[in-house]
C-alpha cells in the first residue's frame, strides 16, 4: 500500500480490538478515527456506575472480569500495562496455580480509557452505511456525521458487520461471506445487582457455578473497584440467556436471584439487566484478520478473527488484542 493510502484510517468498533490497532497506527504516525455506537470506549471491559443514594454507589465491572495471557507479543503489552499502573494480577477463587489472571486497577473500563486517551474517539456514533470511492472509504453515521479514510477497518461483531456492508451494497466474494455468516456467538445476561449487605461471595471477589443458569458471580466490592457499594456482577449460562434474552426484566431477575440467593445473602436494593447478543464467538473465522480489498484496504477484524474459539468469555481479550495487532501491521506492511 503506497504512502497515501496509509495518512487516515477510519476504525468502526472501538472495543480492544479497535483500540489496539488504532495505538499501533498511532505509533507509527497513521491518523485514526475510532467510531462506536456505545456510550463507553472499551466493549466488553465495560463498567457501570450504579448510585443508589448519597452514601451508596455500586461499581460494576458487567463484561469481562478478568483475562489471561499466553502469547509473547500481547504480554509485552500487559507489562506496559502493570508498569503503568493500569492494570494489575489478580487471584480469585478459581485461579489456576500455572496461569496469571489480570483486571483492571479502578475498574477493566479503566484500561479501555487508556488506550483511548490519545486516540480520535467519537462514542455514541452509530455507521449506518459506508461507501468506497477511487479516493478511500466515506462513513455515514446515524447522527447525520461523515467520516472519511484511506482504510477502513471494521472491529464490531461479525453480524454485525455483515449487516453494514449488506446495508451499504457491498458485496462480497461468495466464499468469504459464507465463512463469515458461519460465525456465531453466545449471548449472555447480566444482571448487575447492587446490595444492601456484603455478599456471601469469597473473599477474592470471583466464583464460577455450577449450575444450568448461573455461569459466574463477581462481588465488585471485594474485588476492590466499588468501595461504596456493594455490587455483584451476575453472569448466566449461554442457554439461560438463549432461552431468557427477549423476556422482561423482572422476569430474568427474578430466575437469577432466585439460583444465586446462596451466594447474595442479602436483600437486593437496585438491579440492571444487561443483554450481550454477541458475548464471546462459539466459532471462529479461522484467521486472524481478514483483508477484503487491498487497493482501498478494507479490513475486518476483532476475538472472532482466530485459529480457534476461546473456551469462556475471559479469555478471548489475548485474541481480539492479536487481531488489532494483525490488523495493523497489515496496513503498515
Amino acid at each position: 500500500m503506497n504512502q497515501k493510502q496509509k495518512n487516515n484510517v477510519v476504525i468502526i468498533g472501538g472495543g480492544i480490538s479497535g483500540l489496539i490497532a488504532a495505538n499501533v497506527l498511532k505509533n507509527n504516525g497513521i491518523k485514526t478515527t475510532v467510531l462506536d455506537k456505545g456510550r463507553g470506549i472499551g466493549g466488553r471491559l465495560a463498567t457501570r456506575r450504579i448510585r443508589h443514594s448519597d452514601e451508596i454507589t455500586g461499581v460494576f465491572d458487567y463484561g469481562m472480569q478478568f483475562f489471561t495471557v499466553r502469547d509473547a507479543t500481547v504480554q509485552k503489552w500487559v507489562n506496559r500495562w502493570l508498569a503503568e499502573g493500569i492494570v494489575t494480577e489478580y487471584s480469585h477463587q478459581d485461579v489456576d496455580p500455572k496461569t496469571t489472571y489480570y483486571r483492571g486497577v479502578e475498574s477493566n473500563r479503566s484500561l479501555g480509557k487508556y488506550l483511548a486517551k490519545d486516540l480520535d474517539i467519537h462514542l455514541q456514533t452509530r455507521a449506518i452505511t459506508i461507501n468506497k470511492s477511487d479516493s478511500g472509504w466515506t462513513v455515514a453515521t446515524e447522527n447525520g456525521q461523515s467520516f472519511q479514510g484511506d482504510s477502513l477497518i471494521l472491529t464490531a461483531p461479525v453480524p454485525q458487520s455483515l449487516t453494514l456492508l449488506e446495508n451499504s451494497g457491498i458485496a462480497l466474494p461468495s466464499l468469504i461471506k459464507s465463512r463469515l455468516e458461519k460465525v456465531v456467538y453466545y449471548p449472555r445476561i447480566t444482571i448487575l445487582a447492587l446490595l444492601e449487605e456484603l455478599s456471601l461471595i469469597p473473599a477474592s471477589g470471583w466464583l464460577t457455578v455450577d449450575n444450568s443458569c448461573l455461569a459466574s458471580i463477581a462481588c465488585n466490592h471485594k474485588k476492590g473497584i466499588s468501595p461504596q457499594g456493594f455490587a455483584v456482577t451476575i453472569h448466566s449460562t449461554p442457554e439461560f440467556s438463549d432461552e431468557y434474552l427477549n423476556k422482561d426484566d423482572q422476569i430474568i431477575a427474578e430466575k437469577l436471584f432466585n439460583f444465586a440467593s446462596s451466594w447474595l445473602g442479602s436483600k437486593v436494593i437496585n438491579y440492571q439487566v444487561h443483554r450481550w447478543r454477541y458475548s464471546h464467538p462459539k466459532t471462529v473465522y479461522g484467521e486472524e484478520f481478514l483483508a477484503v480489498d487491498n487497493s482501498i484496504p478494507l479490513i475486518l477484524a476483532g476475538d472472532a478473527f482466530s485459529t480457534k474459539p476461546a473456551l469462556d468469555l475471559h479469555l478471548t481479550l489475548e485474541k481480539a488484542v492479536l487481531s488489532g495487532i494483525k490488523a495493523a501491521e497489515y496496513l503498515l506492511s
